[in-house]
């Protein structure tokens, strides 16, 4: 089994273990970091610069050219620390990781599409040594194939899948928090999971331990997010519906919340079409341009639409939702949040 080979077999080595869909993404990464770095390997810690739009008003995630305090390793990643910062003055949930935990993060930019990540990618963990990657989603919504009603945010999970799978080796996607961001149903994430088991890339599970839950309190005191704190609800024992983003959104909290599922990156990328479609996109607005091409509405289609129409809020948005017609898509050939050709079928 996988999980047996991986904590027996570290022999000093290095393993980058990174928040796949941004923001608080990063406080996901911990079990498994925990875990790894007991069966003796050195972890990197690392997420996406995308901020939800009440932490940074400026919508997609931010290019390395626009922050300060890093080191870059490449042209699309780099080495954030405590101070790190976009040059507007946002500090981004990796750096407030950073401060709380003394971990150096990997700052890893989609704005050069898929291909600049992953060529980005292969720079960056070849100069520190790093011979296996772990992308971590907190909630599920990897695994959504483009239809699924709730899906709120599809284009960073899709991209950094799409990146993962491309990587030599074996690169893994870890699933936490089993619907915690409230975009696929439990029913949904289960059947993507037996899915996935069934073309032989399901390589196992683990549960947060005591220790983990103490560090993630820690952690969540300076950390902004949601969907990464409801696995900590479920370990302190609750069971049932709660709300998040602002009550907008239901989610079904059990102890299967606790639990990461490992798959297989490239098993996975080969059962999803939102990874595949946005395959080789040498820029952030080409691989949203080729969701579009699936009638899909992305996180980046949302968060341009409430900058042009200056919502400030979850509430305020679905509010405007249900009394306008379908959601705005947007491109690169167009201003930000204004039409472009047309409109994108919602997933929600």
């Amino acid at each position: 089994m996988f999980l047996e080979k991986v904590l027996g077999k570290a022999e000093g080595g290095r393993c980058l273990v990174a928040g796949i869909g941004g923001g608080g993404d990063i406080l996901a990464t911990v079990p498994t970091a925990n875990l790894l770095k007991h069966a003796g390997w050195e972890v990197f810690f690392g997420t996406v610069p995308w901020e939800r739009f009440v932490v940074d008003s400026e919508p997609g995630p931010r290019p390395l050219k626009e922050m300060e305090n890093i080191y870059p390793l490449s042209e699309t990643v780099a080495l954030a620390g405590k101070k790190t910062k976009s040059r507007k003055g946002v500090v981004f949930q990796a750096a407030r990781f950073a401060e709380a935990t003394g971990e150096k993060v990997l700052l890893l930019d989609l704005t050069l599409g898929v291909e600049g990540l992953c060529t980005g990618l292969k720079e960056a963990l070849k100069k520190l040594g790093v011979n296996l990657v772990f992308g971590i989603d907190s909630g599920g919504d990897v695994l959504a194939k483009g239809s699924e009603k709730g899906l709120r945010s599809p284009l960073a999970d899709a991209m950094m899948l799409s990146a993962l799978a491309q990587l030599g080796g074996s690169p893994v996607i870890g699933v936490f928090g089993f619907g915690s961001d409230g975009e696929l149903s439990g029913g949904q994430i289960l059947s993507r999971l037996s899915e996935v088991a069934r073309a032989g890339g399901y390589l196992g599970a683990w549960g947060m331990t005591a220790e983990d839950v103490k560090l993630m309190e820690k952690i969540s005191q300076m950390v902004f997010t949601e969907a990464s704190n409801i696995p900590l609800m479920a370990a302190r024992g609750f069971r049932g519906l709660t709300r998040i983003r602002e009550g907008t959104r239901k989610v079904h909290v059990s102890i299967l919340s606790t639990l990461t599922f490992y798959l297989d990156a490239k098993t996975l990328f080969s059962l999803s079409p939102l990874a595949q479609r946005i395959q080789g996109s040498k820029s952030l607005w080409e691989a949203n341009e080729a969701l579009h091409r699936r009638g899909v509405f992305t996180e980046l289609d949302f968060e341009a639409e409430i900058r042009r129409l200056n919502i400030t809020s979850y509430k305020e948005w679905e509010k405007t939702r249900r009394k306008s017609r379908l959601p705005i898509r947007v491109s690169p050939k167009s201003s930000l949040g204004k039409p472009a050709g047309g409109r994108a079928k919602p997933t929600g």
